[in-house]
């Protein structure tokens, strides 16, 4: 497309009209929303810009005075033409200048960047070194040229662009032959960066920092403005890399040191700013722990794995590990979605599920032995006939508070044991238990936790297989249904009871403060027990100084006339022998603390 059509400019725009369009099109034209048409941009500008110079340059040999002896040479011939004939004229000498720039086009074409040695010194040779070199230019710079290892062969031999050139090149080609230059290292630049050869991109870059024809400062700022612009068009590249370009060129954003224009270089440094993040968290990954909040939550949200994973690591997290979870993916959703790509396994959304208040095992522990104390404890005691109401409630109240600071206390005794056998702990429990046992969120482990229960357990069997029953059936609901495998579940009822908790705290503790002293008065004080008018108490009565045993055949024929006297036979007529032997307990407790309490002085 022509350069004064994309520029909207006419033809004849000098050089200062052409860089002001030039600087409100990039305005509109930029190079991060549209690649292509910035490039078509710079070359529209780099060629007007050459052509308005080339105009410029005519201009000014146009309106010199002096005539050279051809332009009067040629005058002579036209006003001689005008009266004579062209066959009665002698034709002026051939132009040598122009023979000369046909010898030189000759040998140009003939040029490869292999005998351009030889071919320069024929030139030399023939007195024709500046109108091959100019020549030699021209073919390098060409539109659609492919002499790039001609270009370089040319500077090295002919040290274009250095102090040592011999042949005089304006300041626009100058600048054309340097990004020519600069675009034949590109190639090689970017090969190294999409192999992720950054080592070798550097040591690249350095070296072609370190050429001749980059020696002054104009080129040089082009060299810094051409790199700025082959980071913003490549990607691949680290903010390891970019820190490196960065010391290399001396540029400090802190300091206001980066090339032209702002923009791109702004859009680089938040460029380096999102690889230096995504980096972070690579590296975090790559380190296979989870010790620090950050790596916690990298392996929630960039690399979840199985649900058993995420379960064990959830249970021993804390609230800063949720929040480091939130802003991790407030970070990806709002400024760098780009980093799903990079971290295809990345979950935003099911680290939310696995986030539960952490519980108290000695809530759990007091659960435990207040279910036990209730379930078998009490009754056992009652079956006995030894336990009433009060002492009952005595014994809910405080067997389940004496038996978790005992446990709570040789578990403090025991962890430092498990700890110095943590290791083999866990491989021992992968080993032997069951998934469905040796559950992640639990984390049951054969030494750490299944000592103690075992131990429990033999000291409960002295109270016979009932207590072993009772036990082992409340240690399987606490293995099926242990809020440690199912946290959701259980999260609702834990608000729901930590907000009455809250709400009704002063209430519940003034209630528990009246029933243990009406408990404890109670127990000090018992109510005076009534009189039993049936016969059969007249009957036990008399057998109890003899000490009658509830378990033989003369307590149950007993315990049978007293059944057939009460006032509801039928009611205790289908009694079996143990529910027999209770009544009698309770009857014979109760007529000796008659007989006591009339024994006593003043009754």
């Amino acid at each position: 497309m022509n350069p004064w059509t994309l520029l909207g400019l006419n033809d004849d725009a000098d050089e200062r009209t052409v860089k002001r369009q030039y600087a409100k099109l990039l305005k509109v034209t930029r190079p991060d929303e549209d690649p292509e048409a910035f490039q078509r941009l710079r070359e529209a500008y780099e060629r007007a810009l050459d052509w308005s110079r080339n105009r410029a340059d005519e201009d000014d040999e146009f309106d010199s005075p002096a005539v050279t002896i051809g332009q009067a040479s040629a005058l002579s011939v036209e006003t001689v033409t005008s009266a004579h004939t062209t066959a009665d004229l002698v034709q002026p000498a051939p132009d040598a200048e122009a023979m000369a720039r046909q010898a030189a086009r000759v040998l140009v074409e003939e040029t490869t960047a292999e005998n351009l040695p030889r071919q320069h010194q024929r030139a030399v040779e023939q007195g024709r070194d500046l109108p091959f070199q100019q020549r030699l230019l021209d073919r390098c710079l060409e539109a659609n040229s492919s002499n790039g290892d001609l270009l370089e062969a040319a500077i090295n031999q002919l040290q274009w662009l250095t102090p040592w050139q011999s042949l005089r090149i304006s300041a626009d080609r100058e600048i054309q032959l340097t990004q020519r230059l600069l675009d034949s290292e590109g190639a090689r630049l970017e090969r190294a960066l999409a192999e992720g050869k950054e080592r070798q991109f550097l040591a690249a870059l350095q070296a072609l920092a370190q050429q001749p024809w980059l020696a002054s400062l104009e080129r040089r700022d082009q060299l810094q403005r051409w790199v700025m612009f082959f980071l913003h068009n490549h990607k691949g590249w680290t903010a390891a890399l970019f820190d490196r370009v960065c010391e290399l060129f001396g540029w400090d954003d802190r300091k206001g040191v980066f090339p032209e224009p702002e923009f791109i270089w702004r859009n680089l440094i938040e460029r380096c700013e999102k690889y230096a993040y995504i980096e972070h968290w690579q590296r975090l990954l790559a380190g296979g722990k989870t010790d620090s909040v950050e790596e916690k939550a990298a392996r929630l949200v960039l690399q979840p794995g199985r649900k058993v994973d995420r379960l064990r690591l959830a249970r021993f997290c804390s609230a800063d590990v949720w929040i480091a979870c939130e802003r991790l993916c407030s970070t990806i959703n709002n400024r760098y979605p780009e980093m799903l790509d990079v971290f295809p396994e990345a979950d935003l959304q099911s680290w939310r599920t696995l986030r539960v208040e952490p519980m108290n095992p000695a809530v759990w522990t007091w659960i435990g032995w207040v279910l036990f104390t209730a379930l078998f404890m009490i009754p056992n005691e009652m079956m006995k006939g030894t336990l009433d109401g009060v002492k009952a409630a005595v014994m809910l109240l405080m067997y389940p508070f004496f038996m978790t600071g005992l446990c709570r206390i040789a578990m403090r005794v025991w962890r430092p044991v498990c700890l110095a056998i943590e290791d083999a702990d866990e491989w021992l429990s992968d080993l032997l238990l069951p998934e469905w046992l040796h559950w992640p969120a639990s984390q049951a482990l054969v030494v750490r936790h299944g000592v103690p229960l075992v131990l429990i357990g033999v000291i409960l069997s002295s109270q016979g297989p009932a207590a072993v029953l009772c036990y082992a059936l409340l240690m399987l609901a606490w293995i099926f249904l242990s809020p440690y495998r199912h946290p959701q579940i259980y999260a609702p009822i834990r608000e729901a009871v930590r907000t009455f908790l809250h709400v009704n705290a002063r209430k519940i503790f003034l209630s528990i403060i009246v029933i243990a002293a009406s408990a404890i008065y109670f127990s000090l004080y018992p109510l005076a027990p009534k009189p039993v008018p049936t016969s059969s108490s007249g009957q036990v009565a008399k057998a109890l100084p003899g000490q009658l045993d509830c378990s033989s055949e003369q307590a149950m024929d007993l315990m049978d006339k007293d059944c057939r006297n009460a006032v509801l036979p039928e009611r205790c007529a289908n009694y079996s022998r143990e529910q027999k032997i209770s009544q009698c307990w309770r009857l014979r407790t109760r007529l000796q603390r008659e007989l006591d309490s009339q024994a006593s002085p003043g009754h």
